[in-house]
């Protein structure tokens, strides 16, 4: 009992104690919050770096946990403003891809070179068959033989579902079958735990590490996570333990979105940079020593290099040839027919070449072709152009020194004097030439130069000029119009012609001793029927030979013919006309 006045004034001085805390901090501390809320960004300004620094040297947490959102925020800044990161990093563009070609280049030799020395070199030859003995791929076998272990692969799986949270792979070819290896993995599991856990224990049996020919399967067990590693190679125990405190970080680092789960695994591909990190490799010892140059690999690339330049320049070299010998086409008188390439520095060329025109071998010169580069097929034809027709022309005018040419537009003009057999004979070469137009109308305007100094008693001029006499006389033609048969002033201008022409070549004949007649022959067109259309053509004979009479001509040296539709493919619409042909009846020509 002398103890109770005590404990009352213990008890009383508690309950003020209380009280006053109550009254300085306020209910829940909320002066305290209040205060801490007021300076919270002046307080955690002083110290943030500090602490960043602090947390930083006690483990990588803050970097695993900063580096995925500093890389969405740097890819929503590219994706919103690209122009000016353009501007940003436009002065580093070169020597960055100066150094990538580089690099790749360097890495590029290497492999080659480690290619060549592993597959052409005694001991690569003996790998080879080792891998095969062993049933494993090549490549799989020089990994072994080149690495204490290498981690393939690595998995993050939800345990209770079995859903691939994310994973990350050194090929595509792995990382594409992540989602297989994860359903395999789970059911491998969900079978080992029921099938060897016959009575029911407080922990299930789970699988650790599974092995195969290839690799290993290092499975480290998280509260909800499986981080699953592929390992070739020996697996040493501090890789395992890395492999589980890399779990433990991101259970710790993603609790919330861990139990928050609902099968999106958006939120876990930030886990990127904490799986990258179990990406490790150790190469046996001797292999992580500085290499020798790879000559042989740089000499290979090298004379590749040379080989593929040299065929270039042999392609571009026949390419200009090509383009080159393609202007033969613009040449007048040659038709290019084909061209092609034969082998790297020749080419077959085939043509048609009208014989005035330029020699293909002396155009290959002026165009400083080499002539045995160029393997030519070539054909003769005459070209109708009008270059190749004046050349031709030129060609036969000059064989006849007092015959001048000249050119009216594209109409050749010949003015001169020539005996008669040699104006028969440039007649004749001329009706023979190519593409020349009323060729006849040329001779007409030459003079004969043998008319007043040789006798007319001379047989050859006489037939000469028979011959002359009758080629007018055939030459000309007498139109009508559509269904008449009567004759306009044009037709009787030429009938009048035609009678002084034939009065010419009669007494020519009569001094030849020629027995000749003149046949009149009429034709119609189609537009009537034909015995309309055979009885109108006589009488456009009929009418004409009757003209003839009156201009003094014998009956007896006439004679008419009705020829109907003149039916010629080629014919046109004006066949309604009268034409002529001179007979010679004699036996001796």
């Amino acid at each position: 009992m002398p103890d109770e006045p005590h404990s009352m004034a213990a008890g009383t001085d508690s309950a003020d104690l209380i009280k006053l805390r109550s009254i300085i901090l306020g209910e829940d501390h909320e002066h305290i919050k209040q205060v801490l809320n007021d300076n919270a960004r002046e307080m955690v300004s002083e110290v943030v770096i500090e602490a960043l620094r602090d947390r930083q040297k006690q483990d990588d947490g803050l970097s695993q946990v900063l580096t995925p959102i500093v890389e969405k925020s740097v890819q929503h800044s590219v994706n919103t403003h690209s122009e000016q990161f353009v501007g940003y990093l436009y002065p580093l563009v070169g020597r960055l891809v100066r150094k990538s070609v580089t690099a790749f280049l360097g890495e590029f030799l290497a492999k080659t070179n480690e290619l060549i020395e592993n597959s052409l070199t005694p001991k690569g030859l003996l790998w080879r068959l080792k891998a095969w003995q062993a049933g494993v791929s090549f490549s799989q076998y020089v990994a072994t033989q080149t690495f204490i272990f290498r981690v393939e692969q690595v998995l993050l799986i939800h345990r209770k579902t079995g859903i691939l949270l994310h994973s990350v792979a050194r090929s595509k070819q792995e990382s594409s079958d992540a989602d297989l290896v994860s359903s395999m993995l789970t059911a491998i599991n969900d079978f080992v735990a029921d099938s060897f856990s016959p009575q029911k224990i407080e922990h299930e049996q789970n699988l650790q590490v599974i092995k195969t020919d290839d690799f290993s399967l290092v499975i480290k067990r998280g509260p909800r996570l499986l981080l699953v590693a592929a390992v070739a190679g020996n697996i040493p125990q501090d890789i395992s333990t890395k492999f589980q405190k890399t779990n433990e970080n991101i259970h710790k680092l993603y609790a919330r979105e861990i139990a928050e789960f609902d099968g999106d695994t958006l939120p876990f591909e930030s886990t990127e940079q904490q799986l990258q990190e179990c990406l490790l490799v150790e190469m046996r010892p001797g292999m992580d020593k500085k290499r020798k140059k790879p000559w042989l690999a740089i000499t290979l690339v090298s004379l590749i290099l040379i080989a593929c330049g040299y065929l270039g320049w042999l392609s571009y070299q026949q390419s200009k040839l090509l383009d080159k010998v393609h202007r033969l086409d613009k040449e007048p008188g040659i038709i290019v027919t084909r061209i092609n390439p034969s082998g790297w520095f020749n080419i077959q060329l085939a043509v048609l070449r009208d014989p005035e025109t330029i020699s293909i071998q002396d155009w290959l010169q002026q165009q400083n072709i080499a002539t045995q580069r160029v393997l030519v097929t070539e054909k003769h034809y005459l070209s109708l152009e009008h270059s190749m027709l004046a050349k031709r022309l030129g060609s036969l005018i000059e064989q006849y020194p007092d015959i001048s040419l000249t050119w009216q537009g594209s109409v050749p003009q010949l003015q001169g004097k020539l005996a008669i057999a040699d104006r028969q004979r440039l007649a004749a070469k001329l009706a023979a030439l190519s593409g020349l137009a009323n060729p006849s109308e040329l001779v007409e305007k030459i003079e004969i130069s043998e008319l007043n100094t040789v006798s007319e008693d001379n047989p050859e001029i006489l037939r000469t000029l028979f011959d002359i006499n009758m080629a007018r006389i055939e030459r000309t033609q007498v139109e009508f119009e559509q269904g008449k048969s009567d004759l306009d002033a044009l037709g009787k201008e030429n009938l009048r012609t035609v009678a002084s022409y034939l009065r010419r070549a009669m007494d020519l004949a009569k001094k030849l001793e020629l027995n000749v007649g003149l046949i009149i022959m009429g034709a119609s067109d189609s537009s009537g029927s034909p015995q309309y259309n055979q009885a109108l053509s006589r009488k456009r004979a009929l009418s004409a030979q009757a003209f003839l009479i009156e201009q003094g001509i014998e009956a007896g040296y006439l004679s008419a013919i009705g020829l109907g539709v003149v039916e010629i493919e080629a014919s046109r619409s004006d066949v309604r006309k009268v034409i002529f042909k001179v007979v010679n009846f004699s036996t001796e020509q």
